[in-house]
């Protein structure tokens, strides 16, 4: 990679990282063509990024932003990075679900909140409920509410039926 191709992918992921929810710093050693397609594609489908980067020019991303602590993750082992574009949270359940599959793929750490995180800490954040989980809860429960009370409103009228019914039922067995 020339100088200026290496300039412009540093440009281009410290972008990719400030515009993403989550980031999700993986070790993708053993993980097949196959296998490496199917994460891909997993993830393509929930709008989440990944790219291979190598360690150095991750560096060179994070080098003084507040989440320059995920460096200490940039070792070794070679790097995929999941980006969580929309919500942080689908990034690592679809991470953490892959991971299930696939033995070849480790979580290293990554970026929430700006703040460097764990791989147990991606693992908990995995585990919270989506945007779309949350809100179909809320909506749940404000329409949960508003039924209960439609059927508080609509009990009295139907007891006052109930009695004017068998009244008058009374009245045609005498």
């Amino acid at each position: 990679m020339m100088r200026e191709q290496k300039d412009s992918f540093v440009t281009q992921m410290k972008n990719d990282i400030e515009k993403s929810m989550a980031v999700l710093l993986v070790d993708y050693t053993g993980l097949t063509v196959a296998e490496e397609r199917q994460l891909r594609k997993k993830l393509r489908e929930s709008q989440v990024g990944y790219k291979v980067v190598k360690n150095t020019l991750m560096k060179r991303a994070v080098a003084n932003t507040p989440y320059e602590g995920v460096s200490k993750f940039l070792k070794g082992t070679p790097t995929g990075v999941i980006l969580g574009f929309g919500d942080p949270i689908v990034a690592a359940k679809h991470t953490v679900e892959f991971l299930k599959e696939c033995e070849h793929l480790k979580i290293k750490g990554g970026i929430f909140d700006n703040k460097a995180i764990t791989a147990k800490e991606v693992e908990a954040l995995s585990k919270f409920p989506s945007r779309g989980e949350l809100i179909a809860g809320i909506l749940g429960m404000i329409l949960g509410t508003g039924r209960t009370l439609a059927a508080q409103i609509k009990a009295p009228g139907g007891r006052l039926v109930g009695a004017i019914d068998a009244k008058a039922k009374d009245a045609e067995n005498k």
